[in-house]
């Protein structure tokens, strides 16, 4: 179960034009979410594991677990991180075939070869491609994978 809220819930930091399609919308909230050093160092770790506890990597980036749930809100509703609860714990991941999509939807924009107000970009090996770009494993200190 993740928590990603409903597409017609998820709107953006910052106050844009009247009339903005939600790909409009979609693309600014992701590139706000990415748009903090600290929420990068996080994303950073998540690529390293599959899963991981969010007070792990608080405790591994030494962010205080208030400011690291503003962090993973941010990047919740960005669509650049999925949480789920089990118990007590809190785990999180990286939602790798939202990251594709935008980063499709966004090359697309910028080689002129799309509008991000009609065209769906279609995610048929997107997610694979996504993987092997984002950094991997080698750090000075790593998360334990969840299984």
């Amino acid at each position: 179960m993740s928590s990603v809220p409903p597409a017609e819930e998820v709107r953006p930091l910052r106050h844009v034009l009247s009339g903005a399609t939600p790909a409009e919308w979609d693309l600014a909230a992701y590139f706000e979410g990415l748009g903090n050093p600290t929420r990068l160092r996080i994303l950073a770790r998540l690529a390293q594991v599959k899963e991981a506890r969010v007070s792990d990597v608080a405790l591994l980036l030494g962010i205080s677990q208030p400011r690291m749930s503003w962090h993973l809100r941010l990047l919740r509703r960005a669509r650049i991180v999925v949480t789920k609860r089990e118990g007590r714990e809190v785990f999180c991941r990286l939602d790798r075939d939202s990251i594709g999509a935008n980063l499709q939807r966004f090359q697309a924009l910028v080689g002129g070869e799309a509008d991000i107000r009609t065209d769906v970009v279609p995610l048929q090996g997107l997610a694979d491609a996504v993987n092997q770009s984002l950094p991997g494993p080698g750090r000075e200190r790593s998360l334990p994978e969840v299984i």
